[in-house]
């Protein structure tokens, strides 16, 4: 009982309760008491009336009182003689000091007791009560009893219904909400309503749609960087025991080649695993105000030797732009972007570098290989996505999830599409208001 009354359903049952009894009861019990005081005045006064009337009988026409209860109705009211005071029961003392100063005494009727009217004659006491008033007292009593525990009835039913109708639906987002506590996101809550339960519910089922998804998500990361990481592993653990029974030098120069790249391979991979949770975690960028035209030339420098190696023909379109970004993300940026455009370019092929301000900063990178397949494009930013077999071979899916994740802190938009004659078009947009000149 006191856990029901500290819960929820147990206050807003007895608020409830208390709120809807007062207005249906108290109008009732005022009418029936002010009805019962009428009644019982009323026979107060019938009851003095016919104790005058037989001590008139007695006084005038010199009649006992035997004699005179004859002239009277006896079905209505009952008079009574007694000699002594002695005799007349239930008094109190101060109801018998009353009535010897006095001579007469009304007695109200109590809710079990019936009135009483006595007087003090020369012959005794004369003693009457009400028989028919007594019948409507008791039936006035048995009626507002029964109308008050009809209303207290309907009261608990109505209060029962509100509160089972509310309280059921917290009870079962709390049932949900341990389901999910277990581990358990494919529970779902039907809905229903226009209130604010129906919006916690709706609320519910989109958290848990989130929590389900991020599930998969996280199962699939871990499939995914446990693969990643047990192929070079592997691959190291092979050459290393053929090493030690190889006795020619080139074949074992082949196989510490091999083991290097291994190693470089997935020390790569743990890099890019790291930025990518820095970068998950990461809110705020510190902006630098900056030459963005100079960042662009700076990272071709840089990879220079690829470029070159393959006789790309740079074709750069860049104006003289100043930024306020984090410069060694878009760097990483730009780098990533570059090199991926090198790598996938024909031998003796263009590579194009386009930088165009004006509502927004936007700089537009188009190779001339092979593009990227249809059904992969929705896909090629999520994380350890490899979808062309071409470009798989060269990577572990991260570096495109770490740019649309720097791009994204940016405010920016990142998108990839294929060129209508060959290779890919990669175009990065930022808004004008985070640059000043």
């Amino acid at each position: 009982m006191k856990r029901f009354v500290r819960s929820i359903s147990g206050r807003f049952f007895v608020i409830l309760f208390g709120l809807l009894l007062l207005p249906l009861l108290l109008p009732f019990v005022m009418t029936v008491w002010f009805q019962f005081q009428e009644v019982d005045q009323d026979l107060n006064n019938q009851l003095q009336q016919r104790t005058d009337q037989i001590e008139r009988l007695m006084q005038d026409q010199n009649l006992s009182f035997a004699e005179a209860s004859q002239y009277m109705d006896q079905s209505l009211i009952q008079t009574t003689q007694y000699t002594s005071l002695n005799q007349v029961q239930s008094l109190s003392s101060s109801e018998r000091d009353q009535l010897q100063q006095k001579g007469e005494i009304t007695i109200d009727g109590a809710w079990l007791e019936p009135s009483q009217y006595i007087r003090e004659t020369e012959t005794g006491y004369l003693v009457s009560t009400p028989i028919a008033g007594q019948r409507i007292l008791d039936g006035l009593r048995t009626s507002a009893g029964i109308g008050i525990v009809i209303t207290i009835g309907v009261a608990f039913i109505l209060t029962w219904l509100a509160v089972t109708l509310v309280t059921r639906r917290i009870r079962s987002i709390s049932e949900a909400a341990i389901e999910v506590t277990n581990g358990n996101y494919d529970v779902s809550i039907k809905e229903g309503g226009n209130d604010e339960v129906a919006l916690l519910v709706e609320n519910f089922n989109h958290m848990t749609e989130a929590l389900r998804r991020n599930d998969h998500l996280a199962k699939d990361l871990v499939a995914s960087i446990s693969h990643e990481l047990k192929t070079p592993i592997a691959s190291i653990q092979g050459f290393s025991r053929l090493l030690q029974t190889e006795e020619n030098s080139d074949k074992r120069q082949q196989y510490l080649t091999i083991m290097e790249q291994e190693s470089t391979r997935l020390s790569r991979l743990t890099s890019n695993l790291v930025r990518l949770s820095r970068l998950d975690h990461q809110t705020i960028i510190e902006r630098k105000r900056y030459r963005l035209d100079e960042q662009l030339r700076t990272c071709l420098l840089l990879l220079e030797r690829q470029w070159t190696e393959i006789s790309l023909r740079l074709e750069l379109d860049l104006p003289e732009v100043s930024v306020e970004w984090e410069e060694e993300l878009m760097q990483h940026v730009w780098l990533n972007l570059l090199e991926n455009a090198i790598r996938f370019s024909p031998e003796s092929g263009v590579l194009e570098v386009t930088l165009r301000e004006g509502k927004n900063i936007r700089v537009t990178i188009r190779d001339e290989g092979p593009g990227i397949a249809e059904q992969d494009l929705p896909y090629v930013f999520d994380r350890f996505y490899q979808g062309e077999q071409s470009r798989a071979n060269e990577g572990h899916g991260l570096g495109l999830s770490i740019v649309k994740r720097i791009i994204d802190l940016h405010d920016g938009e990142l998108t990839i599409e294929n060129h209508p004659d060959q290779g890919a078009i990669v175009t990065v947009t930022l808004t004008a208001h985070e640059t000043r000149e």
